[in-house]
């Protein structure tokens, strides 16, 4: 299943992803101020899955209910997470059960581990509500309809 296939499928689809099943409720288009568009898909078990098309990039997110203190770096649950990433935009679209409003803006600075995990923490800068997930790459090759 490639990414475009992916950002086709509706609401209430099921996808395997990693081997292991996705039920999709819902999605929320993200305009970047650097205006590139990231789509975040939800699942029915507090999953993300955050699809960049123009880098091709997958990242399946789980979320956290622990609260983290982000400085140049994150300890959680014994490892090290230094910051490698952050951005901001705009949601301009929402799809079935999403946790986004319609011109909410959102903050959100990454963490990567040495083996490759990512912490994500997204800030509602129009609530001040802040999310935690926890998640690594995925491929087109970890796809699959079900």
């Amino acid at each position: 299943m490639t990414i475009d296939d992916l950002l086709t499928i509706q609401p209430g689809a099921r996808v395997s992803i990693a081997n292991r099943p996705f039920s999709y409720v819902g999605r929320s288009g993200l305009k970047l101020d650097d205006d590139s568009i990231v789509y975040w898909l939800y699942g029915d078990d507090d999953e993300l899955l955050s699809v960049t098309p123009d880098d091709e990039e997958l990242v399946l997110f789980e979320s956290l209910e622990d609260e983290l203190e982000p400085d140049d770096s994150v300890f959680f649950r014994g490892k090290e997470y230094e910051f490698s990433y952050e951005s901001a935009g705009k949601i301009t679209q929402v799809e079935g059960e999403a946790d986004t409003e319609m011109d909410d803006r959102y903050l959100f600075s990454e963490y990567q581990s040495p083996e490759g995990e990512r912490l994500r923490i997204v800030t509602n800068e129009n609530t001040g509500e802040v999310c935690a997930y926890l998640g690594h790459t995925i491929s087109e090759d970890d796809l699959n309809e079900i």
